[in-house]
């Protein structure tokens, strides 16, 4: 027999909770907060890139000058140090930053000038130089090359 009331014999709720809720919007912020973390990781590593970039172009113009130069130039001339106390005419600042170079006679690379006997003796020279950068976590460029006359 109908008694014309409806009962609902079920035991749980329908609905979301409360507490569902919550967990549901914890892990959507810790979500958004992980990307959000990534966004300034890159923008971290696009700023190492342009600055390693940066050393690699200044690097290579630096050493054109140097080869465009007299034989005699005083940055031509042997010596330099690529690291500690720089020495005089082999160390430039250009921007923010420091470009550095080594430069001896290459071994067993001397001739006289022009291939006369008797005209003054010209060595190929090794040259290595550095471009180093105020951020430490860029890429320091650097070049290992020959200057001919």
């Amino acid at each position: 027999m109908s008694t014309g009331v409806d009962v609902d014999t079920r035991s749980g709720e329908s609905g979301v909770g409360l507490v569902e809720a919550l967990i549901a919007t914890f892990i959507t912020a810790v979500g958004v907060l992980s990307v959000a973390g990534l966004f300034l990781v890159g923008v971290r590593m696009q700023a190492n890139a342009t600055a390693g970039s940066t050393a690699w172009a200044v690097a290579t113009a630096e050493l054109e000058r140097i080869r465009t130069l007299a034989p005699t130039a005083a940055e031509r001339i042997d010596g330099g140090t690529l690291t500690g106390v720089p020495e005089a005419n082999h160390w430039a600042q250009r921007g923010r930053l420091m470009v550095r170079w080594r430069i001896e006679n290459k071994a067993n690379a001397c001739a006289p000038i022009g291939g006369v006997p008797g005209a003054p003796t010209e060595c190929a020279k090794n040259i290595q130089l550095i471009a180093i950068s105020p951020n430490a976590h860029a890429i320091q460029a650097r070049i290992d090359s020959v200057l001919f006359r």
